[in-house]
């Protein structure tokens, strides 16, 4: 599961995913909530609509990627993404029905202490 986990994650940087809503559609969870950088939170309709405004790739690698499960059928998956001098911590809950589907993701900023 850690391969097909971590090449969904991968596709959410690429426009020719997240340009599609027949794909985020298929792939987000009817109950999908998402955590921003910003913290503010976004339903999956919300979510949805902001992905297809993404014209290009986006420019973030994920680094450390760990994944582990919580049932049978649910994942926890966590890794840290570099987006120019930024990092930050994303998790994601990853669930299988018929497909796997993203039930929630969060992204925190890494800052020095």
């Amino acid at each position: 599961m850690y391969n097909i986990l971590m090449d969904l994650e991968n596709c959410f940087l690429k426009s020719e995913y997240i340009s599609d809503r027949s794909w985020l559609e298929r792939t987000l969870h009817e109950n999908f909530h998402e955590c921003g950088k910003s913290g503010l939170l976004y339903d999956r309709k919300q979510t949805v609509e902001s992905m297809l405004s993404c014209a290009l790739d986006r420019d973030i690698l994920i680094h450390n990627f760990e994944c582990m499960p919580i049932s049978v059928n649910s994942w926890l998956v966590h890794y840290i993404t570099k987006e120019g001098n930024k990092k930050y911590y994303r998790t994601s809950v990853w669930v299988k029905d018929e497909n796997v589907k993203l039930l929630f993701h969060q992204a925190s900023e890494l800052r020095n202490i």
